[in-house]
C-alpha cells in the first residue's frame, strides 16, 4: 500500500473543496432559475432607502393621547407589517404624538393599504368593564342563562 504524501493530501482536499463549490453554485443557480430569487441581495432600510409613513392619532373632545395608548398602536402596526412578510420595517413613536413607519424599498400596494387601514386610531376610554357573564343573547335580544355542563 501506497503512502499517503502531503502532496496527496492538498489535492484531495482541494477537490473535496472544488466540489463543495460547484454543488454550491448549482444550488444557487437553481434557485435564480426556478424561483423569484435573484444573483444580488436585497438591501435593507439603511441601504436602499425606502418610504416613509408618519401617523398622527386623531382624539376626540380635546383629549390628550398617553403614551401607553401610542405603544399599542406601534405594536398592532407592527404585527400586521410584520405578516405581510416586510423585512427591517422600523415602527417607532416620535415624541409623544406621531407614529413613524418606515419601509425598505418600493412596499406594495397591500402593505401600503394596511398600514392606511391603522392610520385612523381612535382613542375612546372605556366606559364600563363588566366581568364575563354566562348569559347567551338570542336573537330576540333578550339573555337567558346558558346550560352548565352535567
Amino acid at each position: 500500500m501506497a503512502k499517503s504524501t502531503p502532496v496527496k493530501k492538498a489535492w484531495r482536499s482541494l477537490t473535496w473543496l472544488g466540489v463543495l463549490v460547484v454543488v454550491l453554485l448549482g444550488t444557487l443557480t437553481a434557485g435564480v432559475l426556478f424561483s423569484n430569487a435573484t444573483w444580488l441581495p436585497k438591501l435593507a432600510l439603511d441601504l436602499e432607502g425606502g418610504t416613509q409613513i408618519i401617523l398622527a392619532p386623531q382624539v376626540e373632545n380635546g383629549q390628550s393621547v398617553q403614551q401607553e395608548q401610542l405603544d399599542q398602536a406601534v405594536s398592532i402596526i407592527r404585527q400586521r407589517i410584520d405578516a405581510s412578510g416586510v423585512s427591517e420595517a422600523q415602527i417607532s413613536t416620535e415624541g409623544s404624538r406621531n407614529i413613524v413607519v418606515s419601509l425598505p424599498g418600493k412596499p406594495d400596494q397591500a402593505t401600503l393599504d394596511r398600514v392606511k387601514s391603522s392610520a385612523r386610531l381612535d382613542f375612546r376610554p372605556v366606559l364600563v368593564a363588566g366581568g364575563p357573564t354566562n348569559e347567551v343573547v338570542g336573537a330576540d335580544g333578550k339573555s337567558t342563562p346558558a346550560p352548565t355542563p352535567a
